[in-house]
């Protein structure tokens, strides 16, 4: 099995939404790897950029994904990056999102050969009207490919191949309950011992009362 590094360098976004409409906003990012297996999900958080308004600048945040060579030359993974507004009381709220397919960035490498940083700018997109609204700038770079042993999974390996540029949604059946089936009638063993059982006569006697006086 053979696997890269991703090495990125987060570094500003520009005429982001503005979901805030009383004071400037603070805009942090959560950049994720798409279509890895769920069990190894990776994950990253910048710090939050305090009243950056629409255009938040993170100074090269550095952070570093482990991705599948296979996988990746099949174009099945992704980066997503989350930008996203921190407020206090009213709760975090989605501001817009990018999707870079990890292939994609390999191929736009000028040379992958030398360990230089290669630069980046992808359109926003809002959420949840998927209309395009602002850019996010970001640099990055590959490590030469590396032989890793594939180690025993501690659960059941995975039966699926994960999606290009999409999470997927596991679908759970209904449950469908069995039919009852009634055991069949199973009389009493005959035991010689027991005494018969007397059957009451056909019939009743039945006497008239007087009539009242």
């Amino acid at each position: 099995m053979e696997k890269r590094t991703v090495q990125l360098e987060l570094i500003s976004a520009k005429d982001l939404k503005d979901v805030n409409f009383f004071t400037k906003m603070s805009v942090y990012a959560v950049v994720s790897v798409l279509g890895c297996d769920p069990r190894s999900q990776q994950k990253t958080k910048t710090l939050a950029v305090r009243n950056c308004g629409t255009h938040p600048k993170w100074n090269n945040f550095p952070m570093n994904f482990t991705v599948d060579e296979c996988l990746a030359q099949q174009n099945r993974l992704a980066l997503l990056f989350r930008l996203v507004c921190k407020h206090r009381l009213l709760g975090d709220k989605d501001i817009g999102q990018v999707v870079a397919p990890i292939k994609e960035l390999f191929d736009a490498m000028a040379d992958p050969s030398k360990c230089t940083m290669t630069f980046a700018a992808y359109q926003i997109v809002r959420k949840p009207s998927g209309k395009p609204k602002g850019e996010l700038h970001f640099s990055y770079k590959f490590s030469d490919k590396v032989t890793v042993a594939p180690a025993a999974p501690p659960h059941a390996p995975l039966l699926y191949a994960p999606p290009p540029h999409h999470l997927l949604m596991d679908a759970q059946q209904p449950y469908a309950q069995p039919p009852y089936v009634h055991p069949p009638y199973a009389p009493p063993p005959y035991d010689p011992l027991l005494p018969p059982i007397a059957l009451p006569p056909r019939g009743y006697d039945y006497t008239p009362s007087a009539p009242p006086e």
